[in-house]
Parts: structure tokens; C-alpha cells; sequence
């Protein structure tokens, strides 16, 4: 009788290892190791504000200048042609650590996206999937034709070295208005799991209703506006049989001109001895100054940069009307400075056109290493 049951208890034993056995290779084929993936969602604020005023330049027949502090209040908007549309382009970097550029990481993804030419911040929203780690994003925004999109008035090849497209004509100035911005973050463990930093202050991250983490990358026009009107339209007018649609203007920049960015730094990296650009004027304000050339010019953040320009008016078959040369314009990041004076009556300089060695007035250009 107890060999009976004895063997009855190993049989139950060996029935209860054996469903023991079986539990434990289930659990080994459905529980698979957790992704050490995890989504960031970058969000594009492109401010789309006019610039706000700077300063303002009052020069006088003799070529000299007054300079005052304008109201920081937004200056003149302008609505973008209705075949453009807003182009981004985003690029994700891991880097080593928080403070190493993205020439010391690795790519990890480039994105180029459109959107409506008028839509408002936040424009998109792009979904990464992402490892532990360090990571820079670098975004720029700009106009681009809807029928054929790419680059425009910009190389974007490389958002660490932006490149204006100099020789290329343009239409309408307003049409180089560009947004650049940068963000740093890292995803970090923790006994929670993983935790998402953003910036140098490593705050955390917002998260979406969903619970996905939210990255915003703000931009800004990385330029400097500048506006030139000149003052003496109806004495113009009473000495000259021309109307304003007669008229074009060359504006020569020299002593170098920005002509490269860095989103990354938000620094110039690139400059030119010398570049020109012609305009038609056709834009009479209220108290009957002329509006005759507007340019956006790539700037430095977090300082005054200045240009040094002639101006040229000329007559519909080319011949030279006035000058008004040596010309300083100071410039300031997503700021509009507005520069007022005689400059269709009055000449000013010697009338050749190109580098100035007479000028002793001192240009500051600041080549980062």
C-alpha cells in the first residue's frame, strides 16, 4: 500500500515539474527583451512676426548721419506670393555630450518637410525614434516655389554652413526671409525608465497628452532688415521729367557682406569682399518718401553687425542719375533698421563703384575660428 502511494506521489511530481517546465519556455518565447527605442516628438516654432524696429539713420546732402534708437514696435509686414510655400528642414544629431558640436556626432536623420506659406507657429510636429544619449537638433525654414521644391535662395546642403545663393536674381527681396533655430536633449535612464532633458538647464521635457515627450526647436529670422527711403522725391521730381517706375537702383555692398550661416552657433560663417544687387522702386509711403531698396542680410546673434553700401540710381536705359556711396547700415538679428535721406538728388563719393580704399570708417567683421 505505501509503494502505491509513494508512487503516486512522484507521478504528481513529476506532472507538477513538468507543467513548471512548460510555463517557463512560455514565458521565455513571448517575453521578449524591451526596445531601448524611444519617441521624442520635435515640434518647428518659426516666429512669424514682422521684425521690430532698431535703429534709424538720418543722413544729410554732405553724406553725414543722425542715429537714433527706434520704438521697438513691429515694423511693415509683407504676405509671401501665393505660389510659395514654407519649406523646414530639420536635422538630428547624437553628439558625445552636451557640449559638443555636431561636427564631433554622428547624423542620425534629415528631413525636409512644406507647409502652408501662412501657417502659424507651431507649423509641425516631427515623431523620432531615438536611443539613450545626447542629441542636437538643427532646423531652418525659408520660402521655396510650391511647383518645384528645394533650395532657393539658399544651399542648405549642410545647416551648420548655410550658404546664400548670391548669383542668383531675385524678384522679390522678401523672399530670402528665413527662420533658424537649434535645441539641445538628452534621454537618460532611471529606475522609472527613461527621462527626456532638454537644454542647457536639462529641465524636463513636456509631454503631449499621449505622454510623448516634447521637444520645441524656436526660430528666428537669422537676418538683419534694413529699409532705405529717400527723402527728396518731389524735389527730385520738379528737376527730372521721370516717374518712379523709370528709375533703378544698384546697391553695391563692400569691405565684405555675410553670406553664411551657422544654425548651430547662430554665427556668420562665411563672407564676401564684395556683392551687388539691383532693385526696382515702386513703394511711395504716405509722407512721400521713396522706398528705394530693402534686403535681408545674415546676421550674428546677440550683436550689432554693420554693412557698407553704395548707392546707384540709374534711368531706364542705364544712365547714372545719382550716387550716394559709403552708406553704413548697422544691422541687428530679426531687427529692421531704416535708413532716410536725399539720396536721388544729392551724390555723395567719388561714383566708382567697388571697394572704397579712401574709406577710414572701421568695419568689425568677426571670422569665428
Amino acid at each position: 500500500m505505501w509503494t502505491k502511494i509513494r508512487q503516486q506521489i512522484y507521478r504528481g511530481l513529476l506532472v507538477c515539474v513538468a507543467a513548471g517546465c512548460l510555463t517557463a519556455c512560455d514565458r521565455t518565447i513571448h517575453e521578449y527583451p524591451r526596445s531601448t527605442d524611444m519617441l521624442v516628438l520635435v515640434e518647428l516654432n518659426a516666429d512669424r512676426t514682422p521684425p521690430v524696429y532698431y535703429k534709424g539713420l538720418n543722413y544729410n546732402e554732405k553724406g553725414e548721419y543722425f542715429e537714433e534708437e527706434l520704438t521697438p514696435e513691429p515694423s511693415r509686414a509683407y504676405v509671401p506670393d501665393e505660389r510659395l510655400c514654407s519649406r523646414f528642414i530639420v536635422e538630428l544629431y547624437q553628439v558625445p555630450s552636451p557640449d559638443a558640436s555636431v561636427e564631433k556626432g554622428s547624423l542620425c536623420e534629415r528631413r525636409e518637410i512644406v507647409v502652408d506659406r501662412l501657417a502659424q507657429p507651431p507649423q509641425d510636429t516631427l515623431d523620432f525614434h531615438v536611443t539613450e544619449g545626447h542629441y542636437k537638433v538643427l532646423a531652418w525654414g525659408d520660402y521655396t516655389p510650391e511647383a518645384r521644391v528645394g533650395d532657393w535662395h539658399f544651399d542648405t546642403h549642410r545647416l551648420n554652413a548655410v550658404k546664400e545663393n548670391v548669383d542668383q536674381t531675385l524678384q522679390v527681396n522678401h523672399h530670402k526671409n528665413s527662420a533658424a533655430g537649434s535645441c539641445d536633449f538628452s534621454i537618460s535612464s532611471t529606475r522609472y525608465g527613461y527621462e527626456v532633458s532638454v537644454g542647457d538647464s536639462g529641465s524636463i521635457a513636456s509631454v503631449t497628452p499621449a505622454g510623448a515627450p516634447l521637444v520645441t526647436v524656436h526660430m528666428e529670422r537669422p537676418s538683419g532688415r534694413f529699409r532705405l527711403w529717400a527723402t527728396d522725391l518731389q524735389e527730385f521730381s520738379r528737376k527730372r521729367s521721370l516717374s518712379v517706375n523709370d528709375l533703378q537702383v544698384k546697391i553695391v555692398y563692400k569691405q565684405y557682406v555675410s553670406v553664411g550661416y551657422n544654425v548651430e552657433t547662430a554665427t556668420l560663417n562665411d563672407f564676401m569682399e564684395s556683392r551687388d544687387m539691383d532693385m526696382a522702386p515702386v513703394t511711395v509711403a504716405d509722407d512721400g518718401s521713396l522706398l528705394l531698396a530693402y534686403d535681408y542680410v545674415l546676421t550674428d546673434d546677440g550683436r550689432e553687425d554693420h554693412v557698407l553700401i553704395d548707392v546707384f540710381v540709374y534711368d531706364s536705359d542705364g544712365h547714372e542719375i545719382n550716387h550716394y556711396q559709403n552708406v553704413d547700415v548697422p544691422l541687428y538679428r530679426n531687427r529692421e533698421t531704416v535708413l532716410r535721406g536725399p539720396f536721388l538728388t544729392q551724390s555723395v563719393g567719388s561714383g566708382d563703384i567697388g571697394i572704397d580704399d579712401g574709406f577710414d570708417n572701421e568695419i568689425v567683421v568677426v571670422i569665428p575660428d
